[in-house]
């Protein structure tokens, strides 16, 4: 059986230049292309270019690509056009708009990089308190941007806004400002609109398809061996703890005043050691894995000033935790951190210092999860995030409107995440299907609305530093 030229079109409409050779070769070898596709794949592969050409063509024979029914089930016969049942997909590096129940979400753009003064002179952009219904969450960059007015200032953001100034502001590469804002609508937002609270709960984030619990969710992006925060199980998790953030000081000096590579190895581990010792319902998850390292990975990453990116000290760092804004005269790295550095890196940091994955349940009794993630490779583990991302998250998010839109979520995950991360030149993970929601899911952990600032909201301008024992 030949494949269709509208499967030729489904790999143009999903696939990265530097993937093309990847597919173009597979289905040569298949033996399942018709001539005039083979020839096709060819002239693509000698001149990306005549992609858009081809896509053209193919448009004026049918007035839209054809969309997959979301209530029926998924095709057997292996069409790419399949996998994307709402739109979506990557053209020329650039991700299509959703279709169908989707249509409304606003689709993250690549934003123009290079060396520049964040905020500068910008009006729009300079320092404000957040005022009395402002929401502010556990995330000092997110805050930082919302301070600034690169997200709304009211803390009600959308997948597009945040994934956009997560380039703009720190020069996060388009895939992981993608993946990180995806993630955050799809466990803490509106999936319908497209919008989320970067901190707690709020009656201005729609819950077309059930509790819109915003950022702060304990599991979601919040997580037991927080930085700056206490584990859920000891009282709010929400507030900004000073001593730890003396503690995390300390870490800094002792390796040449950076919150480098190494503080934030030794940082992670004290904290995943002294949470299982103490915390009776210490979670070392797949998400512990995912945020605590991702977290300390941006501090020595993100918040350094471009102009000597080698430099996550004190002056560079302490404006964005203790005060939420972007330090004088800085400017964003140069070049766009993406997801083969972060990943990898994140991968690294754990391997620097591996720690078992596992849960307590109740002091002194840790279960392990059994994954031996230290005999992997740092590509594995890109793989392993990713793929833990799209396969297993949509079944343990905190979404009981899961049980019944998991088309919807699907084809949302499928649209915007998917096509960055298999066969895209870097990772290949062999990422199929996605599964559903157990028949368990439901709203579980505990919601922490967020108004003002964690550090109390005490806001008296850059230079504010929080007093000791604040919690």
């Amino acid at each position: 059986m030949k494949t269709s030229s509208l499967v030729t079109t489904g790999i143009l409409v999903i696939a990265s230049a530097d993937a093309f050779a990847h597919y173009a070769n597979a289905l040569k070898r298949s033996g399942k292309l018709s001539s005039e596709d083979a020839a096709k794949l060819d002239a693509i592969e000698r001149d990306p270019r005549a992609a858009e050409d081809i896509i053209l063509e193919e448009q004026g024979r049918s007035e839209q690509y054809p969309r997959r029914d979301p209530n029926a089930a998924t095709s057997s016969s292996g069409s790419l056009l399949d996998l994307l049942p709402l739109g979506g997909g990557l053209l020329n590096g650039i991700l299509q708009p959703l279709s169908g129940a989707l249509e409304a979400i606003d689709i993250p753009t690549p934003q123009p990089f290079g060396l520049k003064k964040i905020p500068g002179d910008e009006p729009n952009h300079q320092f404000q308190k957040p005022g009395p219904t402002d929401v502010r969450g556990m995330c000092p960059t997110l805050n930082a941007l919302a301070n600034h007015g690169y997200i709304s200032r009211d803390g009600i953001s959308s997948f597009a806004e945040v994934a956009n100034a997560c380039q703009t502001g720190f020069g996060l590469g388009y895939d992981v400002s993608v993946l990180l804002s995806a993630f955050a609508l799809a466990a803490g937002g509106d999936l319908i609109s497209g919008k989320y609270s970067i901190g707690g709960q709020d009656d201005r984030v729609p819950n077309t398809l059930g509790l819109a619990p915003g950022l702060d969710s304990h599991g979601v992006f919040e997580i037991d061996t927080s930085i700056t925060r206490q584990d859920t199980h000891w009282g709010n998790n929400a507030n900004f703890i000073n001593d730890r953030w003396l503690q995390y000081v300390a870490l800094a000096d002792k390796h040449g005043g950076q919150f480098n590579f190494d503080a934030n190895v030794e940082d992670a581990s004290n904290r995943y050691d002294t949470s299982r010792k103490y915390n009776p319902s210490f979670l070392a998850g797949f998400l512990w894995f995912f945020v605590t390292h991702v977290e300390r990975v941006f501090v020595f990453s993100l918040l350094p000033n471009g102009t000597n990116e080698g430099v996550a000290d004190y002056a560079n760092v302490a404006p964005f935790f203790l005060n939420e804004t972007f330090p004088p005269n800085w400017y964003r790295r140069a070049t766009p951190w993406n997801a083969v550095q972060n990943f990898g890196t994140a991968a690294e940091m754990f391997l620097a210092a591996p720690r078992e994955l596992g849960a307590n349940v109740g002091t002194g009794n840790f279960i392990p999860l059994g994954a031996n993630l230290t005999a992997q490779t740092p590509e594995d583990i890109t793989c392993f995030i990713t793929m833990n991302l799209l396969d297993l998250i949509p079944a343990q998010l905190q979404q009981p409107a899961l049980l019944g839109n998991q088309d919807l979520f699907q084809a949302f995950w499928k649209g915007v995440v998917w096509p960055f991360f298999v066969n895209d030149g870097h990772y290949n993970c062999p990422i199929q299907e996605f599964t559903g929601p157990s028949q368990s899911a439901g709203v579980k952990g505990n919601v922490y609305s967020a108004s003002g600032s964690p550090v109390n909201g005490k806001y008296d301008g850059l230079g504010y530093i929080a007093p000791d024992g604040l919690s």
